[in-house]
Formats: C-alpha cells, structure tokens, sequence
C-alpha cells in the first residue's frame, strides 16, 4: 500500500510537471504568434511603401531628396525586418523545444500511469490469493474435524 501511496504522490507530481509545460507552452505560442504579426507588419509596411516609391518613380515625379529618404527608409525597414525575423526564429525554436519537453512530460506521465496500474493490479491479485488462501484453510479445517 506504500508503494502505491508513493506512486500516486509521484503521478500528481508528474500530472503537475505536465500542466505547466502546457502553459508554457501556450505562452511560447502567444509570443510566436505576436512576433509572426509584427513581422508581417513590417513587410507589409515594406511593400505598401515599396509599391508607391515605384509608382512615384515611374511617374518621373521624384527629387534626389525624396529618393534619398525613401532609401533610408528601405534601409531601416529592411534592417528592423532581419531583426524581427531572427526575434520570430528565436521564439519558434524555443516553441518547438517546450513542445519536445511536453511529449517528454506526457511520456512520463504515462509510464507512471502504467506503474500505477501495475501495483493496483498486484495488489489486488495479491488480495484475491490471499483470500483464497484463507478460505481454503476453513474448507480444509471443517473437513478434518
């Protein structure tokens, strides 16, 4: 009954372990999600601008200093867009390791989960036999009185 006790105590502890990840996990999700959107904010700012440079450009409507504003632009948006995408990557991995550590989690749940079937079953055929043994011991000491 022990061992069962400590069983049970260790299976919370893991049923715990699992939920935890699972909300590390959703936050992780969150801010991948979050960085994903400011990425695409970025690019979408980089190409509704990119298109209207064109435009203007094509147009021949353009000085030397709205040419060279427009570049410094590009070359800032550009240079926050490689930030952002590493940002994006750092938090994807790290999402895709807590994800790896929450299969590792359930794994281990489940393997305790098994153990705890194991003892109750043995518990309960160690139960049953001993029963049996007692009730044999009366059947046999009625029949030799």
């Amino acid at each position: 009954m022990p061992k069962n006790r400590t069983i049970t105590k260790l299976l919370k502890l893991k049923d715990n372990r699992k939920k935890e990840i699972e909300i590390d996990v959703k936050r992780a999700a969150d801010r991948v999600d979050e960085e994903s959107s400011k990425l695409n904010s970025l690019e979408k700012d980089f190409t509704d601008t990119l298109e209207f440079f064109n435009g203007k450009n094509f147009e021949g409507s353009m000085d030397v200093n709205n040419i060279n504003s427009y570049y410094d632009f590009f070359s800032r948006i550009n240079g926050k867009i490689n930030e952002q995408k590493k940002v994006h990557d750092h938090h994807s991995n790290e999402l895709k390791s807590l994800k790896g550590n929450l299969v590792e989690a359930h794994k281990d749940k489940k393997v305790i989960e098994i153990l705890h079937e194991k003892a109750i079953r043995k518990e309960l055929k160690e139960k049953l036999s001993s029963e049996q043994k007692e009730s044999d011991f009366y059947a046999i000491s009625r029949r030799s009185k």
